[in-house]
């Protein structure tokens, strides 16, 4: 809010973290709890001509790790991260705690440091499914979100340093990226992906899947289960590196958020075996 306008999202919920005790045999899930040193998270509106709604422009989230040094001599990894289907930019570092993630992975020299970004997907062509909406996104996010987040911040313009993540919706997005702008990204994420996600893959299309590393994941129980599989077997078939992720659970933040920390763990920035 500035000037008493609110530009971007709002998330109208809160959360209350109780630490685990080990008296009680229960998972601990501390690396989705507050950490003592946080990295910054902030809101941004930047130029989108595609965007429809707002007109010309659009909103994205972006986290700078602990310590972020706007002038280091290496390029930051970057982690381009969407929401889902009826959510917003603020998603992931509300619901999805992505912040509190990202500070203890980092903190604890699981994951090296990296700048996050969190689009909106909203505004965009026909809305979540429809060809326009993936086109116009997408086009969107190669033509004006990188260009952004590149003049913005201190990120590596090498696309091996570059891992596109998303959940539901936004796992249909990771699967239009990876058919049709496999060479922005190295690294692809499909969370719980919305039906029909990948479709027929060209020649050209499977030899540049086999470029790159992409894990495929979601809860046993997600009535979207079986388009995730399908999913799977669609990238398996081409022969690249996949890493299938599946874990006890729903079409809900509690899976999406260990499949955040699995990706960054065992997929983003490790080199591809191609």
């Amino acid at each position: 809010m500035r000037n008493g306008v609110t530009a971007g999202s709002t998330e109208p919920t809160s959360q209350v973290y109780v630490p685990s005790d080990p008296r009680f045999h229960t998972v601990n899930y501390s690396w989705q709890a507050p950490s003592r040193v946080h990295g910054s998270v902030v809101d941004v509106t930047y130029n989108s001509p595609l965007s429809q709604s707002p007109v010309g422009q659009n909103y994205l989230t972006v986290y700078t790790p602990p310590g972020y040094d706007p002038s280091r001599s290496t390029p930051y990894p970057t982690l381009y991260l969407s929401h889902g289907g009826g959510g917003n930019e603020v998603d992931w570092s509300t619901q999805g705690v992505a912040g509190n993630i990202l500070d203890n992975l980092i903190a604890t020299g699981q994951i090296p440091p990296m700048v996050v970004v969190m689009p909106s997907f909203n505004g965009f062509g026909g809305g979540c499914g429809t060809s326009s909406w993936e086109t116009d996104y997408d086009q969107n996010l190669v033509s004006a979100v990188i260009p952004y987040v590149q003049s913005h911040y201190d990120v590596s313009s090498d696309a091996s340093q570059r891992a596109f993540a998303g959940l539901s919706c936004g796992g249909d997005l990771a699967g239009t990226l990876l058919e049709n702008y496999t060479s922005e990204f190295g690294y692809f994420g499909l969370m719980s992906p919305a039906p029909g996600t990948i479709g027929t893959l060209s020649a050209a299309q499977q030899a540049a899947i086999k470029q790159v590393a992409v894990m495929v994941g979601g809860g046993w129980d997600d009535p979207l289960h079986p388009f995730a599989l399908t999913d799977l077997s669609a990238v398996q078939s081409v022969g690249g590196e996949v890493f299938p992720d599946f874990i006890n659970g729903g079409h809900e933040w509690y899976v999406w958020r260990i499949l955040l920390r699995d990706f960054l763990t065992r997929v983003a920035f490790f080199p591809v075996v191609g």
